[in-house]
């Protein structure tokens, strides 16, 4: 089993890689293995070149034996699942974009739809290596940004967490742009808050399990778009929304 997440970690690498994400900043990826350890990429290895031999198992428990290079940035990744049960996957990435907005120290507001669907209704930013703070950055979103780094997003899988990822690098860009010339519009905040709990309660594991469902009936990639239906004048109801369980208190 840890040879097959090995193998999808060192994918993701790449994309992270290919999709510009990796920075001149210390960039890992991890996943859960069970509640008693993480697989982790080692730092300060270029994710061009990673392979199966530059990710690590590191139990929650015996931090004490991780490579010293490495153990600064997986202590981060340790405090993070265990302070989040639901969280299966952690990248931490420094894109241009990103890593420009969050040395400013700025929330990004819902530029992007699928940011909101995605990341949440802001993505905050929070300082490195303050697990409080990081927690705080990431209750009811997908992704924050970190001072000085960049991006650290999560996910119940690598696919989830990569995506936050790219998503939330889009919107930065976004915000850039449109700030150079004169700003932006973002998606008002009930709906944002909506499109985001629409998407984590409908959506994404839904989605997930029937594409793997049909993946395996033929044999190759296949792609799905999920539409959701929701109530008039939902945007006009914040009732509705904690209906679904939200709360960003």
């Amino acid at each position: 089993m840890n040879e097959k997440l090995k193998n999808t970690m060192v994918e993701y690498a790449h994309k992270v890689y290919d999709e510009n994400l990796f920075g001149a900043h210390t960039n890992n990826i991890s996943a859960r293995v069970d509640s008693e350890s993480m697989l982790i990429t080692k730092s300060g290895v270029n994710f061009k070149d990673l392979t199966v031999e530059d990710i690590i198992e590191v139990k929650f428990n015996e931090t004490d034996k991780c490579p010293s290079d490495t153990l600064k940035d997986a202590l981060l990744h340790v405090k993070l699942y265990g302070a989040r049960q639901d969280v299966g996957a952690i990248m931490i990435t420094s894109p241009v974009f990103a890593l420009t907005v969050a040395n400013k120290k700025v929330t990004i507001p819902p530029v992007l739809d699928d940011m909101a669907q995605i990341v949440g209704p802001t993505a905050r930013t929070a300082k490195t290596n303050d697990i409080f703070g990081i927690s705080k950055a990431l209750k009811g979103r997908g992704a924050c940004l970190l001072s000085d780094i960049g991006i650290l997003s999560t996910g119940t899988t690598l696919n989830e967490a990569f995506t936050a990822c790219l998503v939330l690098d889009k919107a930065a860009h976004t915000l850039i742009m449109a700030q150079a010339v004169g700003g932006c519009k973002p998606v008002g905040k009930i709906g944002a808050v909506l499109e985001h709990v629409v998407y984590r309660k409908k959506y994404s594991k839904t989605n997930q399990e029937a594409r793997q469902d049909i993946e395996r009936f033929m044999g190759t990639k296949v792609y799905l778009e999920t539409w959701v239906k929701v109530k008039e004048n939902w945007r006009d109801n914040m009732n509705y929304i904690r209906s679904f369980g939200y709360n960003d208190q």
